[in-house]
Protein backbone atom coordinates (compact mmCIF):
# COMPACT_ATOMS: atom_id res chain seq x y z
CA UNK A 1 0.00 0.00 0.00
CA UNK A 2 1.45 3.32 -0.81
CA UNK A 3 0.63 7.18 -0.33
CA UNK A 4 -2.77 7.30 -1.36
CA UNK A 5 -4.31 10.58 -3.12
CA UNK A 6 -6.36 11.70 0.07
CA UNK A 7 -3.07 12.11 2.06
CA UNK A 8 -1.43 13.99 -0.09
CA UNK A 9 -4.50 16.73 -0.15
CA UNK A 10 -3.79 16.25 3.91
CA UNK A 11 -0.07 17.03 2.92
CA UNK A 12 -1.01 20.26 0.65
CA UNK A 13 -3.52 21.30 3.65
CA UNK A 14 -0.91 21.57 6.49
CA UNK A 15 1.50 23.07 3.38
CA UNK A 16 -1.52 25.67 3.03
CA UNK A 17 -1.43 26.25 6.64
CA UNK A 18 2.52 26.51 7.20
CA UNK A 19 2.34 29.17 4.56
CA UNK A 20 -0.65 31.33 5.73
CA UNK A 21 1.09 30.78 9.10
CA UNK A 22 4.73 32.30 7.65
CA UNK A 23 2.96 34.62 5.63
CA UNK A 24 4.58 38.34 7.21
CA UNK A 25 7.78 36.20 8.37
CA UNK A 26 8.48 35.13 4.19
CA UNK A 27 7.62 38.75 3.13
CA UNK A 28 9.79 40.09 6.01
CA UNK A 29 12.76 37.73 4.90
CA UNK A 30 11.78 38.58 1.27
CA UNK A 31 12.35 42.06 1.89
CA UNK A 32 16.28 41.69 2.20
CA UNK A 33 16.71 40.68 -1.51
CA UNK A 34 13.59 40.93 -2.83
CA UNK A 35 10.06 43.07 -3.31
CA UNK A 36 8.59 41.97 0.01
CA UNK A 37 5.95 39.61 -1.65
CA UNK A 38 7.14 36.34 -1.42
CA UNK A 39 4.49 35.77 2.11
CA UNK A 40 1.79 37.43 -0.06
CA UNK A 41 2.08 35.64 -3.02
CA UNK A 42 2.29 32.40 -1.83
CA UNK A 43 -0.21 32.53 0.75
CA UNK A 44 -2.57 33.47 -1.99
CA UNK A 45 -1.23 30.48 -4.29
CA UNK A 46 -2.16 27.91 -1.45
CA UNK A 47 -5.37 29.58 -0.89
CA UNK A 48 -6.21 28.91 -4.72
CA UNK A 49 -5.12 25.80 -4.37
CA UNK A 50 -6.73 25.08 -0.82
CA UNK A 51 -9.93 25.70 -3.04
CA UNK A 52 -9.60 22.77 -5.47
CA UNK A 53 -8.68 19.88 -2.54
CA UNK A 54 -11.80 18.90 -1.71
CA UNK A 55 -12.90 17.72 -5.38
CA UNK A 56 -8.93 16.08 -5.79
CA UNK A 57 -9.21 14.30 -2.91
CA UNK A 58 -10.64 10.86 -4.58
CA UNK A 59 -8.92 11.18 -7.41
CA UNK A 60 -5.49 10.08 -8.78
CA UNK A 61 -2.72 11.35 -7.17
CA UNK A 62 -1.70 12.94 -11.14
CA UNK A 63 -4.24 15.04 -12.05
CA UNK A 64 -4.27 16.45 -8.44
CA UNK A 65 -0.75 17.65 -8.88
CA UNK A 66 -1.08 19.09 -11.94
CA UNK A 67 -4.52 21.29 -10.87
CA UNK A 68 -1.84 21.90 -8.02
CA UNK A 69 0.78 23.07 -10.53
CA UNK A 70 -1.76 25.37 -12.79
CA UNK A 71 -2.88 26.62 -10.18
CA UNK A 72 0.30 28.43 -8.59
CA UNK A 73 1.26 29.45 -12.35
CA UNK A 74 -2.02 31.28 -12.33
CA UNK A 75 -1.95 32.61 -9.02
CA UNK A 76 1.93 33.48 -7.78
CA UNK A 77 3.41 36.33 -8.83
CA UNK A 78 7.32 36.67 -9.25
CA UNK A 79 9.69 33.54 -9.97
CA UNK A 80 7.81 30.96 -7.16
CA UNK A 81 4.46 30.36 -9.23
CA UNK A 82 6.04 28.80 -12.18
CA UNK A 83 9.10 27.40 -10.04
CA UNK A 84 6.85 25.45 -7.43
CA UNK A 85 4.29 24.97 -10.40
CA UNK A 86 6.50 23.54 -12.58
CA UNK A 87 7.60 20.90 -9.78
CA UNK A 88 3.90 19.73 -8.73
CA UNK A 89 3.51 19.63 -12.67
CA UNK A 90 6.53 17.58 -13.03
CA UNK A 91 5.23 15.88 -9.81
CA UNK A 92 1.72 14.99 -11.78
CA UNK A 93 3.27 13.42 -14.61
CA UNK A 94 5.22 10.97 -12.91
CA UNK A 95 1.72 9.81 -11.27
CA UNK A 96 -0.36 9.68 -13.57
CA UNK A 97 -3.29 7.29 -13.35
CA UNK A 98 -2.52 6.32 -9.90
CA UNK A 99 -4.57 6.83 -6.12
CA UNK A 100 -1.80 5.17 -4.30
CA UNK A 101 1.87 5.97 -5.34
CA UNK A 102 4.60 3.56 -3.92
CA UNK A 103 7.30 5.15 -2.47
CA UNK A 104 9.59 4.33 -5.22
CA UNK A 105 7.46 5.84 -7.48
CA UNK A 106 6.88 9.33 -5.34
CA UNK A 107 10.78 9.40 -5.65
CA UNK A 108 10.85 9.21 -9.12
CA UNK A 109 8.36 11.24 -9.45
CA UNK A 110 9.75 13.85 -6.97
CA UNK A 111 13.54 13.41 -9.05
CA UNK A 112 11.76 14.69 -12.17
CA UNK A 113 10.06 17.71 -10.07
CA UNK A 114 13.22 19.19 -9.06
CA UNK A 115 14.54 18.38 -13.13
CA UNK A 116 11.67 20.52 -13.88
CA UNK A 117 13.01 23.33 -11.39
CA UNK A 118 16.52 23.03 -12.33
CA UNK A 119 15.76 23.24 -16.04
CA UNK A 120 13.29 26.35 -15.16
CA UNK A 121 15.52 28.07 -12.65
CA UNK A 122 18.75 26.96 -13.86
CA UNK A 123 19.72 26.68 -10.40
CA UNK A 124 22.25 24.26 -8.82
CA UNK A 125 23.18 22.71 -6.16
CA UNK A 126 25.05 25.61 -3.24
CA UNK A 127 23.14 28.54 -5.41
CA UNK A 128 21.29 29.25 -2.08
CA UNK A 129 17.67 28.41 -3.79
CA UNK A 130 14.75 25.84 -3.12
CA UNK A 131 17.06 23.44 -4.54
CA UNK A 132 18.75 23.28 -1.17
CA UNK A 133 15.74 22.22 0.56
CA UNK A 134 14.34 20.29 -2.03
CA UNK A 135 18.00 17.80 -2.64
CA UNK A 136 18.53 16.82 0.69
CA UNK A 137 14.50 16.00 0.94
CA UNK A 138 14.89 14.01 -2.13
CA UNK A 139 18.26 12.09 -0.80
CA UNK A 140 16.58 11.32 2.70
CA UNK A 141 13.69 9.71 0.61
Amino acid sequence: MGITTAEFVTWLETFADRIHDAREELTALDSAIGDADHGINMDRGMTAVREHLPTLRDGQAGALFKQVGRTLISTVGGASGPLYGTFFLQLGGGTIGKADIELGDFATAMEAGIAGIQRLGKAEPGDKTMLDALLPARDAL
